[in-house]
C-alpha cells in the first residue's frame, strides 16, 4: 500500500450515525478520503455525496463492496445488517469499521472475525468511549497501577430527553444491544481485560410505561462479575431532561477513577435564576474528538495492518453480557456468562 496515498473510504449507511462519520472522514482526516457512500434509501446517498463533494453514490450496497479502488469501509447502517456486510467485505479484501454492536448473536460475530482473519483485512468496532481523553487517561492510570486493583466500576449512559421515538420503531432489546453494550465494552476494557462470568439485569418501561406491553424497555440496570473478583453496575436511560450524560468510574485497593462530564465546559452563569451550565446534547458533539481518532486509528490501522481499537473478540465479549442481559430479564434471575457461550 502507497502511505503517502490518502486511504479510499466507502461509507454504507447515510443514516444519522453514517452522515457524522462520513464527515469526519471527508473534513477532519487528512489520510483518509471519502471515496463512496451507499444506502438503499432512494436519495440518502446521493445527497449527502453531494454535501460532501464524494465522487460516488449507491443505492446497491453491493457496488461499494465490489468497487476495487475502496480500500476500506465503514458499516453505519441498521445493526442487523452490520455482520452479513462485514462479512461480505471483508471477503471482498477490504479492511472494516463496523458500528457497534458487530452482530446481534454470538454465532455471527465468531463469523465476522473469523472471516476478517481468514480474508487478512483490519476488523475495528465503534467503541468510542475508548477514544474519549478521559477514558483513555483513565484506563493507562489503571493499567500504570495508580488505583491498585479494580473491585469496583460503574458505567452509565444516559440519552437526552425527551424520548420522542416512536416506540414501535424500536428494535428489541435496543437499550442492551445498542446503548448498553458501550458500558459493556467500557467495563471490560477498564477492567484490565477480565472475563464476566455473572450478570442480573432488571429493565422496565418507565418513561413510556403505555409501551411496555408492546416490549418496549426505556430503563435499566445492570449488575455483572468479572473472572478477577470484580463487580461493577452498568446503567442506561432514554431520557435524561438534563441532557446526554455519559459517566464511568472505577474504585480500586489503592484510590478512584471518575471520567466524563455531562456539562459542556467549566462555564457557569451566575443569574437572577440560580447557577446554570449548558449540557451535551448529542453524541457526536460530546465525542466528535473521541469519533476522529478512532477513524484516525482505523486509517492507520489499515495502512500498518495493526489493529489499535476495539476488535472481533471484544465485539464478542460484550455482546455476550448484552445476550445474559436480555437472559436475565426474560428469567429474573441472574445467568452465568458460561450459559451464554455454550448456548
Amino acid at each position: 500500500m502507497n502511505h503517502c496515498k490518502p486511504v479510499a473510504v466507502g461509507l454504507i449507511g447515510a443514516g444519522r450515525i453514517g452522515r457524522s462519520h462520513a464527515e469526519i472522514i471527508a473534513r477532519r482526516l487528512s489520510n483518509a478520503t471519502l471515496a463512496a457512500i451507499a444506502d438503499p434509501a432512494p436519495g440518502a446517498a446521493a445527497a449527502l455525496a453531494a454535501q460532501l463533494d464524494c465522487p460516488l453514490a449507491y443505492t446497491d450496497v453491493a457496488e461499494l463492496i465490489a468497487n476495487p479502488d475502496i480500500e476500506a469501509v465503514i458499516i453505519a447502517s441498521p445493526a442487523r445488517f452490520h455482520s452479513n456486510l462485514a462479512v461480505e467485505a471483508a471477503q471482498a479484501g477490504k479492511a472494516v469499521f463496523c458500528e457497534k454492536p458487530m452482530a446481534l448473536t454470538l454465532d455471527d460475530a465468531r463469523r465476522v472475525t473469523e472471516a476478517a482473519r481468514q480474508a487478512g483485512v483490519v476488523l475495528q468496532v465503534g467503541f468510542n468511549r475508548r477514544w474519549d481523553r478521559a477514558f483513555a487517561d483513565a484506563h493507562a492510570a489503571i493499567l500504570a497501577g495508580k488505583i491498585g486493583t479494580p473491585q469496583l466500576l460503574r458505567s452509565l449512559t444516559r440519552d437526552p430527553g425527551p424520548m420522542t421515538a416512536d416506540p414501535a420503531r424500536i428494535p428489541p432489546w435496543t437499550i442492551f444491544f445498542e446503548t448498553l453494550i458501550h458500558d459493556f465494552d467500557t467495563l471490560l476494557w477498564l477492567n484490565q481485560g477480565a472475563r464476566a462470568t455473572e450478570v442480573y439485569a432488571i429493565a422496565d418501561a418507565l418513561i413510556k410505561p403505555e409501551a411496555r406491553a408492546g416490549g418496549l424497555l426505556d430503563t435499566a440496570v445492570v449488575t455483572i462479575r468479572f473472572d478477577n473478583g470484580a463487580m461493577a453496575v452498568a446503567e442506561a436511560s432514554f431520557s435524561a431532561l438534563y441532557g446526554y450524560d455519559i459517566r464511568g468510574e472505577v474504585f480500586g485497593s489503592a484510590g478512584m477513577l471518575t471520567m466524563g462530564e455531562v456539562r459542556k465546559s467549566s462555564l457557569r452563569l451566575f443569574d437572577a435564576q440560580g447557577v446554570s451550565s449548558d449540557t451535551w446534547r448529542m453524541d457526536t458533539a460530546e465525542f466528535i474528538d473521541a469519533y476522529t481518532a478512532e477513524f484516525a486509528g482505523f486509517v492507520q490501522a489499515v495502512r500498518t495492518g495493526v489493529v489499535q481499537g476495539p476488535g472481533g473478540e471484544d465485539a464478542c465479549a460484550a455482546l455476550e453480557i448484552a445476550l445474559a442481559c436480555v437472559a436475565s430479564v426474560k428469567d429474573g434471575r441472574p445467568v452465568s456468562l458460561q450459559q451464554i457461550r455454550q448456548a
